[in-house]
């Protein structure tokens, strides 16, 4: 979501004969109304909103087709106008806003163009306007706004530099109020603001320190005041608001603990409130909101069950309204809302309820 909207993890030019760098994972991240991609030469390309300097390019103007920006990259996490870098090096690096502390600087200064924020880091992860990243040890640290407890430090202070929360950590997913880690053990925990259920202990309480809800997990993501996470058997499990049928089981009445929702999957994602599923045969399932065509089934309706959308899918990102996705072929293809050029399509217009192809420059 604005979150991370979910982060495929991922894992130059050169004037100079010297040997090529290997190739890395392709990495895909949608933000609340920007997106990123970093190719299979570590190579960063952004597009959307920049107004605080998010996309990592110093033009702050809304960029309607992709722009290049930082080399060696293998992965990037953003929020709703910052953004997070990770470099082959395990060299982390932030821009945007910073009025919460979200980029770990020790102030609140934005940041129009990268700077370094620590080193040794191997995962991140971005909400609304806090952060997390992993170290090689899988230590889990946190800075930014921790009004509802989301950053799990075990109170609600604000942090301005980076705090270690959680040892033993595998990957965290970040949304606007709320904090989802797996831990190495599968271990699924969740802290943070819980009005709606989201965080899956069948209260509406609030947990500034991580509670356990489930385990034998391999991937979470956070939605708006929602949840959702993958088992290793392949099945998907949610939690939490359900207003739009983001959570696909058929009804939109809220759910207070982590309830089965598909089968088959291998990757998921969560946007403010539609919900992506690839499955194991590269189909990808929607559902939920759809008022700007985010599940680019040709349509406006929300669907309160997932429903097939595309085939030939390496990997899926949500945006906060808006769905990017990396094809077989290696192909980058988007629908949703488009207001800040989001979608990558050379117009800041015309929301899509179609998936089309970027156009990288």
């Amino acid at each position: 979501m604005l979150h991370n909207a979910f982060t495929l993890a991922a894992l130059l030019a050169c004037t100079a004969p010297v040997a090529a760098q290997p190739e890395t994972s392709p990495a895909l991240t949608g933000a609340f109304a920007s997106s990123f991609h970093v190719d299979g030469q570590g190579r960063l390309w952004a597009w959307g909103a920049n107004s605080s300097g998010q996309l990592g390019v110093k033009d702050r103007r809304p960029q309607y087709l992709p722009v290049r920006g930082m080399d060696d990259l293998v992965d990037v996490a953003a929020g709703e106008r910052h953004a997070l870098f990770l470099k082959r090096d395990s060299t982390l690096w932030a821009a945007g806003a910073n009025g919460e502390g979200q980029l770990g600087t020790g102030n609140t200064s934005d940041q129009p163009g990268p700077v370094q924020v620590a080193a040794g880091v191997v995962g991140v992860a971005a909400g609304a306007d806090f952060s997390f990243y992993i170290t090689a040890d899988h230590g889990l640290w946190a800075m930014g706004n921790n009004t509802f407890g989301q950053l799990g430090t075990g109170n609600t202070d604000e942090q301005l530099r980076p705090v270690k929360v959680m040892e033993g950590v595998r990957m965290v997913s970040a949304g606007a109020k709320h904090a989802l880690v797996v831990k190495d053990d599968g271990s699924l925990w969740a802290c943070g603001g819980n009005e709606s259920y989201q965080l899956g202990d069948g209260t509406t309480t609030a947990r500034p320190t991580p509670v356990k809800v489930a385990g034998n997990v391999v991937q979470a993501a956070c939605g708006n005041q929602y949840s959702v996470f993958l088992m290793a058997d392949g099945t998907v499990w949610g939690m939490g608001f359900n207003g739009g049928g983001q959570l696909g089981d058929g009804s939109v009445y809220a759910v207070q603990k982590p309830k089965k929702l598909i089968d088959d999957v291998k990757q998921v994602a969560a946007g403010h409130g539609h919900t992506l599923a690839l499955k194991q045969d590269g189909t990808l399932w929607a559902c939920g909101r759809n008022d700007f065509g985010q599940l680019g089934n040709g349509g406006s309706a929300n669907a309160l069950n997932f429903t097939q959308v595309l085939d030939h899918v390496a990997g899926v990102a949500a945006g906060q309204y808006h769905t990017l996705v990396l094809k077989d072929d290696g192909t980058v293809w988007g629908a949703g809302s488009n207001g800040s050029g989001q979608l990558g399509t050379g117009m800041g217009t015309s929301d899509r309820n179609v998936f089309e192809m970027v156009r990288f420059q």
